[in-house]
């Protein structure tokens, strides 16, 4: 596979493990010493730390799903890339209530030692975050 589908994928399994409540795919789509920049926890360091962070919010929402808008991609080498993806996430929590967020992910990935593409960066820059309508009826993914 080359380095334009690894990057499309790493990015539709991290979306897949959020939706899903995938901690084992949630982590594996970091590196060891990723770094994920988020509202809130600012700087987070390390895989374990990450996906600590992830095990204590996303089961906050009864369900969480992000969409990816629109994106660009920057390659340094068949290694390395940098990209900016413009996402919505829809969020609905145990009480009924609906909000979502709209903002841009700056990424940074890199293959590791086994050759396999991972964040070694994610920096979510929080565009909007507010209320939704959520009147719909809310469905619960297929098994992967």
């Amino acid at each position: 596979m080359g380095i334009d589908a690894d990057v499309h994928n790493l990015v539709g399994r991290y979306c897949d493990a959020v939706l899903r409540v995938d901690h084992a795919e949630f982590a594996d789509v970091w590196a060891i010493d990723a770094r994920w920049l988020i509202p809130g926890d600012g700087v987070v360091e390390g895989r374990a730390a990450i996906v600590d962070v992830f095990a204590r919010i996303r089961p906050t929402f009864r369900q969480c799903i992000q969409e990816i808008l629109s994106g660009t991609v920057a390659y340094a080498d068949g290694d390395h890339a940098d990209a900016r993806w413009q996402i919505r996430e829809l969020q609905w929590r145990d009480d009924g209530s609906t909000s979502e967020l709209i903002g841009v992910y700056h990424d940074v990935m890199a293959r590791d030692l086994d050759g396999v593409l991972r964040f070694t960066q994610r920096d979510f820059e929080l565009i909007y975050s507010g209320p939704t309508d959520g009147t719909g009826r809310l469905r619960t993914p297929r098994p992967g």
